[in-house]
């Protein structure tokens, strides 16, 4: 069957930066509403944008951000590039580079992860951090596209659970939930070029938000700038979109 679905949109203003988004046809419910979203605080600030709906893609689809990154970053035209999820919504319109140090490179939320390593303890767990991709500034340097380069090489994870992301965590040097803990370690380079994003850049709901007894760690955060509905089942998706849609911009 064929889809009349349009593969990408763009605009061009503001060179500071880029806002990087993308969703397939089947996942066209949620994109567009992130879209409408994402379009109404580029254009608040004037900040260009591109949102790709290709339908075909060489990997898991989830790889499309290491691929926006890196062909951005080796157009170079922007000074920041902010990729966004495409079930990712703001909630209020605050220009992310007041937020940060912009002479970092790399800034993603690190978020808190019940571990899957046991202890030997009862009602005792190991809680980690996990950085989460999706939403992810950066910065317009070499190091940062090797960084990025590196991410899309590292192709034992294309059939990993977090395909993107673990290989991001390995990349990053954050690898306690991907393998061994005494292999978590960031290099001092990493670390210095890293910035950690505030919980409100990417505040993520519960996956079973309407259920307060399931034993889930929460990363939403109060007042929150973007909530990032991850994890989530896709019908769990729309149904917070609907009851939740006022919180929106």
């Amino acid at each position: 069957m064929f889809f009349s679905f349009k593969n990408k949109i763009s605009k061009q203003k503001n060179k500071k930066l880029k806002i990087l988004s993308g969703y397939n046809f089947r996942y066209r419910n949620i994109g567009k509403k992130s879209e409408e979203s994402i379009i109404k605080y580029a254009n608040y600030f004037n900040f260009d944008y591109e949102i790709d709906k290709s339908n075909k893609f060489e990997r898991h689809f989830y790889w499309l951000k290491i691929k926006m990154i890196i062909e951005n970053l080796e157009k170079g035209t922007h000074d920041f590039y902010l990729w966004l999820d495409a079930d990712t919504f703001f909630c209020r319109f605050e220009n992310i580079l007041d937020h940060v140090d912009i002479s970092k490179h790399l800034f993603v939320h690190n978020n808190f992860f019940k571990s899957v390593h046991k202890t030997k303890y009862k009602f005792v767990n190991y809680l980690t951090w996990a950085p989460n991709v999706g939403v992810l500034l950066v910065r317009n340097t070499n190091w940062s596209l090797n960084f990025f380069k590196n991410v899309w090489n590292k192709k034992k994870y294309l059939d990993h659970f977090w395909p993107d992301n673990a290989a991001f965590m390995d990349e990053l040097g954050l690898k306690a939930e991907i393998s061994k803990i005494s292999k978590n370690s960031i290099s001092k380079d990493t670390l210095k070029k890293t910035f950690f994003l505030p919980g409100t850049w990417n505040s993520m709901p519960k996956k079973n938000f309407k259920n307060p007894d399931k034993d889930e760690v929460s990363n939403f955060y109060f007042d929150p700038i973007i909530i990032h509905l991850a994890g989530i089942r896709r019908r769990d998706r729309l149904k917070f979109i609907k009851e939740y849609k006022h919180l929106f911009i």
